[in-house]
């Protein structure tokens, strides 16, 4: 008769926690080593950014170019050359022509009130 193998227990719930957390300290280990040499690099990587940074100015300061043919001295920013960004659109003739009624509506009735409260200002200083 085949007997049927029993699954052997591989350990208790603590030592396969124990392990978890022993991986996880490896690769937290691993992450403070990474962390720890991209800091001890990160001078040295600023310093050779702010010698390219030398080197391309230096180099731009030093070709000889008329007045007139460097895109970068008479730049406008009304031309980009990035389709991508859009520039807000303009009110419609329409919109603008209400919108200089509806301001000389409010001026003239700002006019008015004033006018109104001129008037009674004047005749009750007047009856006093």
């Amino acid at each position: 008769m085949a007997k049927m193998a029993r699954k052997r227990f591989s350990g208790s719930p603590i030592t396969s926690r124990q392990q978890e957390l022993s991986q996880q300290e490896q690769a937290v280990r691993r992450e403070m080593a990474d962390l720890e040499r991209l800091i001890s690099e990160a001078p040295q990587l600023a310093e050779q950014a702010l010698e390219r940074q030398r080197e391309q100015r230096w180099l731009l300061a030093n070709t000889r170019r008329s007045a007139f043919d460097s895109p970068d001295v008479l730049h406008d920013g009304r031309h980009n050359e990035d389709p991508s960004v859009t520039r807000p659109r303009r009110p419609r003739r329409a919109q603008r022509r209400a919108a200089r009624m509806r301001l000389a509506v409010m001026l003239m009735a700002v006019m008015v009130a004033g006018a109104v409260v001129l008037f009674l200002v004047m005749h009750l200083i007047k009856h006093l």
